[in-house]
Protein backbone atom coordinates (compact mmCIF):
# COMPACT_ATOMS: atom_id res chain seq x y z
CA UNK A 1 0.00 0.00 0.00
CA UNK A 2 1.98 3.52 -0.78
CA UNK A 3 2.54 5.73 1.72
CA UNK A 4 0.20 8.97 1.32
CA UNK A 5 2.19 11.65 3.84
CA UNK A 6 1.97 14.68 2.21
CA UNK A 7 4.32 17.15 3.62
CA UNK A 8 4.51 20.31 1.26
CA UNK A 9 4.07 23.47 3.42
CA UNK A 10 4.39 21.43 6.94
CA UNK A 11 6.62 23.81 8.88
CA UNK A 12 9.55 22.45 10.95
CA UNK A 13 9.96 24.17 14.53
CA UNK A 14 13.24 23.32 15.58
CA UNK A 15 14.84 26.74 16.28
CA UNK A 16 15.55 25.54 20.24
CA UNK A 17 17.02 22.39 18.84
CA UNK A 18 21.07 22.88 18.64
CA UNK A 19 22.42 21.70 15.46
CA UNK A 20 24.58 18.09 16.32
CA UNK A 21 28.16 18.96 15.69
CA UNK A 22 28.91 15.60 15.51
CA UNK A 23 25.75 13.26 14.50
CA UNK A 24 27.19 10.07 14.40
CA UNK A 25 30.75 9.80 16.43
CA UNK A 26 31.67 5.68 15.72
CA UNK A 27 34.29 5.65 13.17
CA UNK A 28 33.64 3.29 10.24
CA UNK A 29 35.55 0.38 11.19
CA UNK A 30 37.60 -1.35 8.82
CA UNK A 31 36.26 -4.99 7.70
CA UNK A 32 37.14 -8.33 7.60
CA UNK A 33 37.36 -8.73 3.30
CA UNK A 34 40.63 -7.53 1.51
CA UNK A 35 40.61 -7.03 -1.82
CA UNK A 36 42.61 -6.13 -4.77
CA UNK A 37 41.37 -3.79 -7.33
CA UNK A 38 42.88 -5.10 -11.03
CA UNK A 39 43.22 -2.72 -13.48
CA UNK A 40 40.97 -3.31 -16.73
CA UNK A 41 40.81 0.02 -18.64
CA UNK A 42 42.09 3.08 -18.56
CA UNK A 43 42.05 6.19 -20.74
CA UNK A 44 38.45 7.49 -19.82
CA UNK A 45 37.27 10.41 -18.57
CA UNK A 46 34.80 10.57 -15.67
CA UNK A 47 33.64 6.72 -16.09
CA UNK A 48 30.28 6.62 -13.32
CA UNK A 49 28.19 3.42 -14.87
CA UNK A 50 28.72 0.03 -15.78
CA UNK A 51 26.83 -2.68 -17.26
CA UNK A 52 26.25 -5.45 -19.53
CA UNK A 53 23.89 -6.53 -22.43
CA UNK A 54 21.50 -8.73 -21.30
CA UNK A 55 20.83 -11.82 -23.26
CA UNK A 56 23.77 -11.55 -25.45
CA UNK A 57 26.22 -14.59 -24.65
CA UNK A 58 28.58 -12.84 -27.32
CA UNK A 59 28.95 -9.90 -25.39
CA UNK A 60 29.38 -11.38 -21.82
CA UNK A 61 32.83 -10.24 -21.43
CA UNK A 62 32.03 -6.89 -22.24
CA UNK A 63 31.34 -3.84 -19.75
CA UNK A 64 29.44 -0.67 -21.13
CA UNK A 65 31.14 1.89 -19.54
CA UNK A 66 29.71 5.74 -19.85
CA UNK A 67 31.56 8.68 -19.40
CA UNK A 68 30.63 11.45 -18.22
CA UNK A 69 31.83 13.42 -21.35
CA UNK A 70 29.45 11.76 -23.45
CA UNK A 71 30.87 8.85 -24.24
CA UNK A 72 29.07 5.00 -23.74
CA UNK A 73 32.21 3.09 -24.08
CA UNK A 74 32.00 -0.76 -24.66
CA UNK A 75 35.17 -2.37 -22.82
CA UNK A 76 36.49 -5.86 -23.40
CA UNK A 77 37.36 -7.46 -19.87
CA UNK A 78 39.96 -9.75 -20.98
CA UNK A 79 42.06 -6.93 -22.71
CA UNK A 80 40.89 -3.62 -21.92
CA UNK A 81 40.62 -2.09 -25.24
CA UNK A 82 37.30 0.04 -25.35
CA UNK A 83 35.23 0.76 -28.64
CA UNK A 84 32.97 4.06 -28.79
CA UNK A 85 29.32 2.62 -29.12
CA UNK A 86 27.41 5.58 -28.35
CA UNK A 87 29.12 9.44 -28.71
CA UNK A 88 26.04 12.02 -27.30
CA UNK A 89 29.17 14.76 -26.17
CA UNK A 90 27.20 17.17 -28.99
CA UNK A 91 24.01 17.10 -26.87
CA UNK A 92 25.75 18.12 -23.89
CA UNK A 93 25.46 21.31 -21.89
CA UNK A 94 29.75 22.63 -21.39
CA UNK A 95 30.69 20.96 -18.64
CA UNK A 96 33.09 22.59 -15.95
CA UNK A 97 30.92 25.15 -13.66
CA UNK A 98 34.17 27.03 -12.85
CA UNK A 99 34.74 26.94 -17.09
CA UNK A 100 37.19 23.96 -18.39
CA UNK A 101 39.03 21.48 -15.72
CA UNK A 102 36.17 22.03 -12.86
CA UNK A 103 33.77 20.34 -11.04
CA UNK A 104 30.43 19.68 -12.72
CA UNK A 105 27.56 17.14 -11.84
CA UNK A 106 25.73 17.58 -15.30
CA UNK A 107 27.13 14.80 -18.25
CA UNK A 108 25.90 11.92 -19.51
CA UNK A 109 24.87 10.52 -16.62
CA UNK A 110 23.97 6.81 -16.83
CA UNK A 111 22.28 3.88 -20.01
CA UNK A 112 19.96 0.94 -19.34
CA UNK A 113 19.57 -1.70 -21.77
CA UNK A 114 16.35 -3.14 -22.37
CA UNK A 115 15.47 -6.51 -20.83
CA UNK A 116 14.94 -7.86 -24.69
CA UNK A 117 18.05 -6.10 -25.56
CA UNK A 118 19.52 -8.83 -27.72
CA UNK A 119 15.46 -9.32 -29.40
CA UNK A 120 14.92 -5.28 -30.43
CA UNK A 121 18.17 -3.15 -29.92
CA UNK A 122 16.75 -1.28 -27.45
CA UNK A 123 19.18 1.00 -24.72
CA UNK A 124 18.25 4.16 -22.93
CA UNK A 125 20.69 7.20 -21.61
CA UNK A 126 20.00 9.97 -19.26
CA UNK A 127 21.91 13.28 -20.31
CA UNK A 128 22.44 17.04 -19.02
CA UNK A 129 21.56 18.63 -21.98
CA UNK A 130 21.56 22.78 -23.04
CA UNK A 131 17.69 24.38 -22.26
CA UNK A 132 15.27 23.56 -25.50
CA UNK A 133 11.81 24.26 -25.82
CA UNK A 134 9.52 23.72 -23.19
CA UNK A 135 9.70 20.33 -20.63
CA UNK A 136 7.50 18.05 -19.86
CA UNK A 137 8.06 18.88 -16.26
CA UNK A 138 9.45 22.15 -14.64
CA UNK A 139 9.35 23.95 -11.22
CA UNK A 140 10.72 26.80 -12.87
CA UNK A 141 9.00 30.48 -12.01
CA UNK A 142 7.91 32.44 -14.54
CA UNK A 143 9.98 34.40 -16.35
CA UNK A 144 13.21 32.43 -14.67
CA UNK A 145 15.21 30.16 -16.90
CA UNK A 146 16.25 26.33 -15.85
CA UNK A 147 19.67 25.86 -15.65
CA UNK A 148 20.03 22.75 -17.88
CA UNK A 149 17.40 19.67 -18.62
CA UNK A 150 17.85 16.51 -17.80
CA UNK A 151 16.50 14.15 -20.53
CA UNK A 152 15.54 10.60 -21.25
CA UNK A 153 16.24 8.93 -25.07
CA UNK A 154 15.91 5.46 -26.44
CA UNK A 155 18.30 4.34 -29.25
CA UNK A 156 18.26 1.24 -31.17
CA UNK A 157 21.51 -0.91 -32.03
CA UNK A 158 21.47 -2.67 -35.03
CA UNK A 159 22.05 -6.65 -35.02
CA UNK A 160 22.82 -5.95 -31.22
CA UNK A 161 24.30 -9.12 -30.17
CA UNK A 162 27.27 -8.37 -32.48
CA UNK A 163 30.41 -7.34 -30.76
CA UNK A 164 30.93 -4.92 -33.89
CA UNK A 165 27.87 -3.10 -33.92
CA UNK A 166 27.07 0.35 -32.50
CA UNK A 167 24.12 2.63 -31.89
CA UNK A 168 22.30 4.12 -35.03
CA UNK A 169 22.13 7.69 -34.12
CA UNK A 170 19.50 8.54 -36.21
CA UNK A 171 17.43 6.65 -34.06
CA UNK A 172 17.17 8.76 -30.88
CA UNK A 173 13.87 9.13 -29.34
CA UNK A 174 13.22 11.51 -26.48
CA UNK A 175 10.76 10.05 -24.01
CA UNK A 176 10.89 12.49 -21.37
CA UNK A 177 12.52 16.60 -20.57
CA UNK A 178 12.85 17.98 -17.03
CA UNK A 179 14.13 21.48 -15.99
CA UNK A 180 16.43 21.85 -13.58
CA UNK A 181 17.12 24.82 -11.98
CA UNK A 182 20.92 24.50 -11.12
CA UNK A 183 24.09 22.41 -12.55
CA UNK A 184 23.70 20.54 -9.69
CA UNK A 185 21.49 17.60 -7.90
CA UNK A 186 20.96 15.80 -11.28
CA UNK A 187 20.59 12.36 -9.91
CA UNK A 188 21.32 9.72 -13.50
CA UNK A 189 20.91 6.34 -12.71
CA UNK A 190 18.15 4.91 -14.52
CA UNK A 191 17.64 0.86 -14.44
CA UNK A 192 15.42 -1.62 -15.38
CA UNK A 193 13.72 -3.57 -12.31
CA UNK A 194 12.42 -7.11 -12.01
CA UNK A 195 9.31 -6.39 -13.03
CA UNK A 196 11.19 -5.07 -16.39
CA UNK A 197 10.29 -1.65 -16.07
CA UNK A 198 11.93 1.40 -16.68
CA UNK A 199 13.27 3.21 -13.16
CA UNK A 200 14.38 6.91 -13.52
CA UNK A 201 16.24 8.78 -10.65
CA UNK A 202 15.92 12.67 -10.08
CA UNK A 203 17.73 14.84 -7.46
CA UNK A 204 16.03 17.43 -5.90
CA UNK A 205 17.22 20.04 -8.51
CA UNK A 206 20.19 21.29 -6.87
CA UNK A 207 21.42 24.41 -4.55
CA UNK A 208 21.69 23.72 -1.33
CA UNK A 209 18.89 22.71 1.34
CA UNK A 210 16.26 22.32 -1.53
CA UNK A 211 15.74 26.00 -1.74
CA UNK A 212 15.65 28.70 -4.18
CA UNK A 213 14.25 29.43 -7.87
CA UNK A 214 12.94 26.53 -8.85
CA UNK A 215 12.12 24.84 -5.32
CA UNK A 216 8.61 24.95 -4.12
CA UNK A 217 7.29 25.94 -1.01
CA UNK A 218 8.66 22.92 1.57
CA UNK A 219 11.10 21.74 -0.99
CA UNK A 220 10.99 19.32 -4.00
CA UNK A 221 11.72 16.15 -1.89
CA UNK A 222 8.25 16.88 -0.63
CA UNK A 223 6.21 17.74 -3.21
CA UNK A 224 4.87 14.88 -4.44
CA UNK A 225 3.00 16.62 -7.74
CA UNK A 226 6.35 17.36 -9.27
CA UNK A 227 9.34 15.14 -10.63
CA UNK A 228 12.54 16.19 -8.66
CA UNK A 229 13.40 14.62 -5.49
CA UNK A 230 12.29 11.12 -6.77
CA UNK A 231 12.70 7.91 -8.49
CA UNK A 232 10.17 7.69 -11.27
CA UNK A 233 8.83 3.69 -12.88
CA UNK A 234 7.59 4.20 -16.65
CA UNK A 235 6.95 1.83 -19.37
CA UNK A 236 9.33 3.48 -21.90
CA UNK A 237 7.55 1.44 -25.11
CA UNK A 238 3.92 2.37 -23.91
CA UNK A 239 2.37 5.74 -24.29
CA UNK A 240 -0.13 6.90 -21.79
CA UNK A 241 1.82 9.39 -20.29
CA UNK A 242 0.69 13.03 -20.50
CA UNK A 243 2.97 13.50 -23.47
CA UNK A 244 2.78 10.50 -25.03
CA UNK A 245 6.46 9.05 -25.41
CA UNK A 246 6.01 6.39 -22.76
CA UNK A 247 4.09 4.28 -20.56
CA UNK A 248 2.78 4.83 -16.65
CA UNK A 249 2.28 1.34 -15.22
CA UNK A 250 -1.12 1.11 -14.23
CA UNK A 251 0.11 -0.12 -10.04
CA UNK A 252 2.56 2.90 -9.40
CA UNK A 253 1.90 3.53 -6.13
CA UNK A 254 0.31 6.53 -6.50
CA UNK A 255 -1.71 6.17 -9.89
CA UNK A 256 -5.04 8.52 -9.47
CA UNK A 257 -4.16 9.20 -6.42
CA UNK A 258 -4.68 13.65 -5.83
CA UNK A 259 -1.64 16.23 -5.19
CA UNK A 260 0.82 12.64 -6.44
CA UNK A 261 2.35 12.53 -9.80
CA UNK A 262 1.11 9.04 -11.42
CA UNK A 263 4.93 8.09 -12.09
CA UNK A 264 6.27 8.34 -8.95
CA UNK A 265 7.51 5.24 -7.37
CA UNK A 266 9.79 6.78 -4.21
CA UNK A 267 10.24 10.10 -3.09
CA UNK A 268 11.60 12.59 -0.61
CA UNK A 269 14.96 12.06 -1.83
CA UNK A 270 18.21 14.78 -2.15
CA UNK A 271 20.10 13.15 -5.17
CA UNK A 272 19.79 9.42 -5.44
CA UNK A 273 22.85 9.41 -8.08
CA UNK A 274 23.01 5.65 -7.83
CA UNK A 275 20.89 2.98 -7.01
CA UNK A 276 20.50 -1.16 -8.12
CA UNK A 277 18.57 -3.89 -7.79
CA UNK A 278 19.77 -6.71 -6.53
CA UNK A 279 19.69 -9.26 -9.17
CA UNK A 280 18.77 -12.36 -6.74
CA UNK A 281 16.40 -11.03 -4.23
CA UNK A 282 14.84 -7.78 -6.37
CA UNK A 283 15.50 -5.41 -3.34
CA UNK A 284 16.24 -1.65 -4.45
CA UNK A 285 18.99 -0.22 -2.69
CA UNK A 286 19.70 3.39 -2.87
CA UNK A 287 22.47 5.58 -2.58
CA UNK A 288 21.15 8.81 -1.62
CA UNK A 289 23.75 11.68 -1.65
CA UNK A 290 23.15 14.07 1.69
CA UNK A 291 23.43 18.10 2.21
CA UNK A 292 25.82 18.67 4.97
CA UNK A 293 26.08 16.11 7.79
CA UNK A 294 24.66 12.60 6.52
CA UNK A 295 24.97 10.23 3.73
CA UNK A 296 22.82 7.25 3.43
CA UNK A 297 21.79 3.79 1.71
CA UNK A 298 17.77 3.08 1.51
CA UNK A 299 15.89 0.15 0.67
CA UNK A 300 13.35 1.55 -2.07
CA UNK A 301 9.72 0.17 -1.73
CA UNK A 302 6.82 1.17 -3.59
CA UNK A 303 5.19 4.52 -2.30
CA UNK A 304 7.93 5.48 -0.01
CA UNK A 305 9.10 8.87 1.42
CA UNK A 306 12.71 8.69 2.26
CA UNK A 307 11.52 12.33 4.09
CA UNK A 308 14.54 14.86 2.20
CA UNK A 309 14.52 17.99 3.12
CA UNK A 310 12.68 17.83 6.74
CA UNK A 311 15.17 14.76 7.35
CA UNK A 312 18.58 14.24 6.35
CA UNK A 313 19.20 10.42 6.80
CA UNK A 314 17.81 9.66 9.98
CA UNK A 315 17.87 12.96 11.40
CA UNK A 316 15.61 15.99 11.67
CA UNK A 317 16.65 18.43 8.89
CA UNK A 318 16.45 22.77 9.83
CA UNK A 319 16.92 24.41 6.26
CA UNK A 320 18.17 27.69 8.51
CA UNK A 321 16.91 30.00 6.21
CA UNK A 322 19.79 32.12 4.35
CA UNK A 323 21.76 30.27 6.77
CA UNK A 324 23.27 26.44 5.90
CA UNK A 325 20.91 24.10 7.12
CA UNK A 326 21.43 21.29 9.66
CA UNK A 327 20.77 18.62 11.48
CA UNK A 328 19.34 18.23 15.19
CA UNK A 329 18.13 15.47 17.22
CA UNK A 330 14.28 14.56 16.07
CA UNK A 331 11.90 14.72 18.93
CA UNK A 332 8.38 13.34 19.22
CA UNK A 333 5.85 14.77 16.60
CA UNK A 334 8.51 16.54 14.84
CA UNK A 335 7.71 13.93 12.57
CA UNK A 336 4.79 11.79 10.59
CA UNK A 337 5.34 8.43 11.82
CA UNK A 338 5.59 6.48 8.44
CA UNK A 339 9.03 8.28 7.28
CA UNK A 340 11.50 5.45 6.18
CA UNK A 341 14.87 5.54 7.87
CA UNK A 342 18.14 4.27 6.04
CA UNK A 343 19.41 1.25 6.63
CA UNK A 344 22.26 2.62 6.87
CA UNK A 345 24.18 5.77 7.11
CA UNK A 346 27.56 7.72 8.06
CA UNK A 347 28.51 11.71 8.54
CA UNK A 348 31.05 13.96 6.89
CA UNK A 349 33.67 13.12 9.11
CA UNK A 350 34.02 10.09 6.90
CA UNK A 351 33.18 11.17 3.74
CA UNK A 352 31.21 13.95 1.25
CA UNK A 353 29.21 11.88 -0.89
CA UNK A 354 27.78 8.47 -1.46
CA UNK A 355 28.22 6.55 -4.35
CA UNK A 356 25.46 3.77 -4.72
CA UNK A 357 26.85 0.55 -5.94
CA UNK A 358 25.41 -3.06 -5.77
CA UNK A 359 25.05 -6.57 -4.08
CA UNK A 360 28.07 -8.64 -4.97
CA UNK A 361 26.39 -11.71 -6.26
CA UNK A 362 29.79 -13.24 -7.70
CA UNK A 363 31.74 -16.12 -7.21
CA UNK A 364 35.40 -14.86 -6.71
CA UNK A 365 34.95 -13.35 -3.30
CA UNK A 366 32.52 -15.65 -1.37
CA UNK A 367 32.88 -13.24 2.15
CA UNK A 368 31.53 -10.82 0.42
CA UNK A 369 28.43 -12.16 -1.56
CA UNK A 370 25.60 -10.82 -1.03
CA UNK A 371 26.69 -7.80 0.69
CA UNK A 372 26.38 -4.42 -0.69
CA UNK A 373 28.92 -2.59 -2.05
CA UNK A 374 29.51 1.19 -1.89
CA UNK A 375 31.71 4.28 -1.66
CA UNK A 376 32.42 7.72 -1.14
CA UNK A 377 33.28 9.95 -3.43
CA UNK A 378 36.29 11.59 -2.14
CA UNK A 379 36.94 11.04 2.14
CA UNK A 380 39.55 12.37 3.98
CA UNK A 381 42.00 10.81 2.40
CA UNK A 382 39.99 10.37 -1.16
CA UNK A 383 37.77 7.84 -2.09
CA UNK A 384 36.69 5.16 0.23
CA UNK A 385 35.24 1.92 -0.42
CA UNK A 386 32.51 0.18 1.87
CA UNK A 387 30.18 -2.72 2.03
CA UNK A 388 27.20 -3.73 4.34
CA UNK A 389 28.33 -6.42 7.50
CA UNK A 390 26.24 -8.26 9.80
CA UNK A 391 22.72 -6.17 10.76
CA UNK A 392 23.86 -3.59 8.11
CA UNK A 393 26.84 -2.46 9.79
CA UNK A 394 29.07 -0.15 7.65
CA UNK A 395 32.53 -1.93 7.01
CA UNK A 396 35.30 -0.13 4.66
CA UNK A 397 37.54 -2.78 2.57
CA UNK A 398 40.88 -3.50 3.15
CA UNK A 399 43.01 -2.46 0.36
CA UNK A 400 45.77 -5.10 -0.61
CA UNK A 401 49.02 -3.87 -1.14
CA UNK A 402 48.31 0.25 -0.55
CA UNK A 403 46.83 2.09 2.28
CA UNK A 404 44.20 4.44 0.60
CA UNK A 405 42.63 4.22 -2.59
CA UNK A 406 44.30 7.54 -4.02
CA UNK A 407 41.13 8.24 -6.68
CA UNK A 408 37.44 9.72 -6.57
CA UNK A 409 35.21 6.81 -6.71
CA UNK A 410 32.74 8.26 -9.53
CA UNK A 411 30.49 5.03 -10.40
CA UNK A 412 30.60 1.22 -10.12
CA UNK A 413 29.64 -1.00 -13.03
CA UNK A 414 28.69 -5.03 -12.79
CA UNK A 415 28.95 -7.88 -15.32
CA UNK A 416 26.92 -10.45 -16.21
CA UNK A 417 28.50 -12.87 -13.65
CA UNK A 418 27.43 -10.48 -10.81
CA UNK A 419 31.43 -9.52 -10.70
CA UNK A 420 32.10 -5.58 -9.64
CA UNK A 421 34.05 -2.76 -10.93
CA UNK A 422 34.92 0.64 -9.68
CA UNK A 423 34.97 3.44 -11.97
CA UNK A 424 37.00 6.18 -10.64
CA UNK A 425 39.83 9.59 -11.66
CA UNK A 426 42.32 10.97 -10.05
CA UNK A 427 40.72 14.70 -10.21
CA UNK A 428 37.25 13.71 -9.55
CA UNK A 429 36.23 16.33 -12.25
CA UNK A 430 34.63 15.69 -16.11
CA UNK A 431 38.43 16.50 -18.24
CA UNK A 432 41.33 14.74 -18.71
CA UNK A 433 42.49 10.69 -19.28
CA UNK A 434 42.92 9.43 -15.92
CA UNK A 435 39.32 7.66 -15.78
CA UNK A 436 39.94 3.91 -14.91
CA UNK A 437 37.87 0.89 -14.55
CA UNK A 438 38.93 -1.22 -11.25
CA UNK A 439 37.95 -5.24 -11.23
CA UNK A 440 37.16 -5.74 -7.19
CA UNK A 441 38.94 -9.49 -7.16
CA UNK A 442 40.12 -11.14 -4.34
CA UNK A 443 43.20 -9.92 -2.31
CA UNK A 444 46.55 -12.16 -3.84
CA UNK A 445 47.08 -15.12 -1.48
CA UNK A 446 43.80 -14.96 0.33
CA UNK A 447 41.76 -16.50 -1.97
CA UNK A 448 43.75 -17.68 -4.61
CA UNK A 449 42.43 -21.70 -5.12
CA UNK A 450 40.71 -22.40 -8.47
CA UNK A 451 38.67 -25.16 -10.37
CA UNK A 452 38.00 -26.02 -13.95
CA UNK A 453 35.23 -28.70 -14.31
CA UNK A 454 36.27 -30.10 -17.77
CA UNK A 455 34.00 -31.24 -20.58
CA UNK A 456 33.11 -32.10 -24.35
CA UNK A 457 30.15 -29.87 -24.72
CA UNK A 458 32.62 -26.82 -23.14
CA UNK A 459 35.12 -27.50 -26.35
CA UNK A 460 33.99 -24.99 -29.08
CA UNK A 461 32.86 -26.54 -31.44
CA UNK A 462 31.08 -28.97 -28.86
CA UNK A 463 33.19 -32.48 -28.89
CA UNK A 464 30.92 -35.53 -28.43
CA UNK A 465 32.67 -38.01 -25.50
CA UNK A 466 32.24 -39.80 -22.44
CA UNK A 467 35.70 -37.89 -21.10
CA UNK A 468 34.86 -36.11 -18.14
CA UNK A 469 37.42 -34.40 -15.83
CA UNK A 470 38.52 -31.54 -13.22
CA UNK A 471 41.22 -28.97 -12.80
CA UNK A 472 42.89 -27.73 -9.52
CA UNK A 473 45.06 -24.42 -9.71
CA UNK A 474 46.54 -23.05 -6.59
CA UNK A 475 48.74 -20.10 -6.02
CA UNK A 476 50.77 -20.48 -3.49
CA UNK A 477 52.14 -16.54 -2.59
CA UNK A 478 52.62 -15.73 -6.14
CA UNK A 479 56.12 -17.51 -6.31
CA UNK A 480 54.48 -20.68 -7.54
CA UNK A 481 50.99 -22.25 -9.73
CA UNK A 482 50.38 -25.68 -8.26
CA UNK A 483 48.24 -27.40 -10.58
CA UNK A 484 46.36 -31.20 -10.59
CA UNK A 485 44.34 -32.55 -13.53
CA UNK A 486 42.38 -35.43 -13.02
CA UNK A 487 40.33 -37.10 -16.03
CA UNK A 488 38.20 -39.92 -16.79
CA UNK A 489 36.78 -42.26 -19.89
CA UNK A 490 39.80 -40.54 -22.05
CA UNK A 491 42.21 -42.20 -24.42
CA UNK A 492 44.86 -41.23 -26.17
CA UNK A 493 45.90 -37.80 -23.69
CA UNK A 494 49.04 -35.93 -25.49
CA UNK A 495 48.94 -32.53 -23.87
CA UNK A 496 47.34 -30.14 -21.48
CA UNK A 497 47.60 -26.39 -20.90
CA UNK A 498 46.21 -23.31 -19.11
CA UNK A 499 45.10 -21.24 -22.30
CA UNK A 500 43.84 -17.66 -22.25
CA UNK A 501 40.73 -17.11 -23.50
CA UNK A 502 36.76 -16.00 -22.24
CA UNK A 503 33.84 -18.90 -22.29
CA UNK A 504 33.41 -19.88 -25.78
CA UNK A 505 36.30 -18.36 -27.24
CA UNK A 506 39.06 -20.43 -28.30
CA UNK A 507 42.86 -18.56 -27.07
CA UNK A 508 46.16 -19.87 -27.53
CA UNK A 509 48.46 -21.70 -25.10
CA UNK A 510 49.50 -19.89 -21.82
CA UNK A 511 50.75 -22.53 -19.47
CA UNK A 512 51.66 -26.00 -19.91
CA UNK A 513 50.43 -28.57 -17.46
CA UNK A 514 50.93 -31.79 -19.40
CA UNK A 515 52.58 -32.74 -22.54
CA UNK A 516 53.78 -36.05 -23.87
CA UNK A 517 52.04 -39.12 -24.04
CA UNK A 518 49.77 -40.27 -25.81
CA UNK A 519 48.01 -41.96 -22.14
CA UNK A 520 45.11 -43.54 -21.69
CA UNK A 521 44.19 -42.28 -18.48
CA UNK A 522 41.77 -43.06 -15.59
CA UNK A 523 42.57 -40.82 -12.45
CA UNK A 524 45.41 -38.29 -11.95
CA UNK A 525 46.62 -37.14 -15.61
CA UNK A 526 49.19 -34.44 -13.52
CA UNK A 527 50.17 -33.34 -10.43
CA UNK A 528 52.56 -30.47 -10.23
CA UNK A 529 53.60 -26.97 -10.05
CA UNK A 530 54.93 -24.07 -12.60
CA UNK A 531 56.88 -21.09 -11.24
CA UNK A 532 56.29 -18.85 -14.20
CA UNK A 533 53.75 -19.12 -17.02
CA UNK A 534 55.42 -20.26 -21.07
CA UNK A 535 58.40 -18.68 -22.24
CA UNK A 536 57.35 -16.29 -25.10
CA UNK A 537 53.45 -17.29 -24.83
CA UNK A 538 50.69 -16.35 -26.98
CA UNK A 539 48.87 -14.79 -24.12
CA UNK A 540 51.37 -12.31 -23.42
CA UNK A 541 51.54 -13.54 -19.85
CA UNK A 542 55.11 -13.29 -18.18
CA UNK A 543 54.03 -13.47 -14.61
CA UNK A 544 52.06 -15.69 -12.16
CA UNK A 545 49.86 -12.13 -11.67
CA UNK A 546 49.75 -11.94 -14.75
CA UNK A 547 47.78 -15.55 -15.10
CA UNK A 548 45.66 -14.76 -11.92
CA UNK A 549 44.47 -11.76 -13.13
CA UNK A 550 43.62 -13.62 -16.25
CA UNK A 551 41.69 -16.21 -14.44
CA UNK A 552 39.52 -13.27 -12.41
CA UNK A 553 38.53 -11.85 -14.86
CA UNK A 554 37.18 -14.78 -16.66
CA UNK A 555 39.59 -15.14 -19.31
CA UNK A 556 41.49 -18.42 -19.19
CA UNK A 557 40.58 -22.25 -19.58
CA UNK A 558 41.99 -25.84 -18.96
CA UNK A 559 42.10 -27.53 -21.68
CA UNK A 560 43.01 -31.53 -22.34
CA UNK A 561 44.05 -32.53 -25.97
CA UNK A 562 44.01 -36.05 -27.34
CA UNK A 563 44.44 -38.28 -30.59
CA UNK A 564 41.21 -37.80 -31.62
CA UNK A 565 40.67 -34.50 -30.53
CA UNK A 566 44.03 -32.85 -30.92
CA UNK A 567 42.42 -29.19 -30.77
CA UNK A 568 40.98 -30.32 -27.31
CA UNK A 569 38.83 -33.07 -26.19
CA UNK A 570 37.09 -31.58 -22.45
CA UNK A 571 37.62 -28.29 -21.64
CA UNK A 572 36.52 -25.86 -18.45
CA UNK A 573 36.67 -22.40 -17.34
CA UNK A 574 38.67 -21.64 -14.42
CA UNK A 575 36.88 -20.13 -11.62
Amino acid sequence: MALLTVLVGIPLISRDSPPLEDPIPEPIRTGNVEISLAPVADGLTAPNWGTFAPGCAELSGRLYVTDQDGILWGIELATGEKDVILDVSAMLVSLGVGGPGTFDERGFLGVAFHPDYAQNGLLYTYTSEPVAGPADYSTMPEGVSANHQSVVREWHVPDPCSPDSVVDPSTNRELLRVDEPQFNHDAGALVFGPDRYLYIAFGDGGQADDQGDGHVEGGNGQDPSNILGSIVRIDPTGSNAPNGKYGIPVDNPFVGVDGFLDEIYVYGLRNPFRFSFDSRTGRMYIGDVGQNDIEEIDIGVAGGNFGWRIKEGSFCFDPNGTEPGFVFACRPGDLPDDLIDPIAEYDHDEGVAVVGGFVYRGNRIPALKGRYVFGDFAGPTGGRLFFLHRNNRIREFQLADKEMLGLSVLGFGQDTRGELYVLANEEGVPFGESGVVLQITPAKGRRATFSAHLSGASEVPPVGTRARGQALVRFSDRTALNFTVLVGNIRGVTASHIHCGPEGVNGPVGVTLFSGGPLDVHGILVRSSATSPDTDNACGWETLDEVETAILRGNAYVNVHTQTNPAGEIRGQVR
